[in-house]
């Protein structure tokens, strides 16, 4: 059962296709106050990808709008880790030891 609008990640989260992810979440927020990140298919995510998942953190705080990980990637999880960004994009529930 879905609670919000969901967006799909697809296999890559890189430079290439921030664009294209950017304007998938505008509309998920623009259609409901809750966004998943449906995140378990990527198999590549560098930098860019997070600064922009990141920004969305950031301002659905102050919009009071929710959103949350399903399922996210191991690579997700590794790009995050490494730069630092785990707890600021609520990973950490995710992280398997």
């Amino acid at each position: 059962m879905s609670e919000g609008k969901q967006v799909e990640c697809g296999e890559r989260m890189t430079i290439e296709h921030v664009e294209s992810l950017y304007s998938q979440l505008e509309s998920a927020l623009q259609e409901s106050n809750c966004v998943e990140l449906i995140a378990d298919r990527v198999q590549q995510c560098d930098t860019a990808s997070l600064q922009l998942i990141l920004c969305l953190f950031r301002m659905s705080k102050e919009q009071e709008h929710i959103v949350k990980w399903v399922n996210p990637s191991q690579s997700i999880i590794n790009v995050a880790e490494l730069l630092g960004l785990t707890e600021s994009l609520d990973l950490t529930q995710h992280i398997t030891q």
